[in-house]
């Protein structure tokens, strides 16, 4: 088995290990999630489309991370909008509702970053799409 760190993107436009990245364990694949995840930090890089599946399929193990990256006091705003409007909608019924405290918060108490970036509006969105499907 490869070192799981040599899979990880090294630039914008790497994603010559996504197939690789994609067979990894859970154990395997779960030490490079945050390192992973902060390629989505701007969707409009070329290797945010080609990781968003990969951290999908990942959805458990990324859920304390992305929790963490919703805090009020996490102040990377569009980082924010692109896990909400990127990464979230691909997330099953069950991982977006564990996310429900956060978005409420974003929706009831935004940061004026939050406000600013467009992420109460994307955290609203995905309430409403979900709405009901408990």
């Amino acid at each position: 088995m490869t070192d799981a760190r040599a899979l990880v993107p090294k630039d914008k436009c790497d994603g010559s290990h996504i197939e690789e990245l994609k067979r990894l364990s859970d154990g395997e694949i779960e030490p490079i999630l945050p390192r992973l995840l902060a390629w989505i930090q701007d969707v409009n890089w070329p290797v945010a489309a080609e990781l968003l599946p990969v951290l999908a399929q990942r959805q458990t193990a990324l859920l304390p991370l992305i929790r963490e990256i919703l805090r009020a006091e996490e102040t990377d705003d569009v980082w924010k909008y692109w896990i909400l409007t990127s990464l979230a909608p691909l997330f099953s019924e069950e991982s977006v509702q564990s996310l429900r405290p956060a978005l409420e918060r974003i929706v009831t108490a935004p940061t004026r970053g939050e406000i600013e970036e467009e992420v109460t509006g994307a955290a609203a969105s995905l309430l409403r799409k979900r709405k009901g499907k408990d």
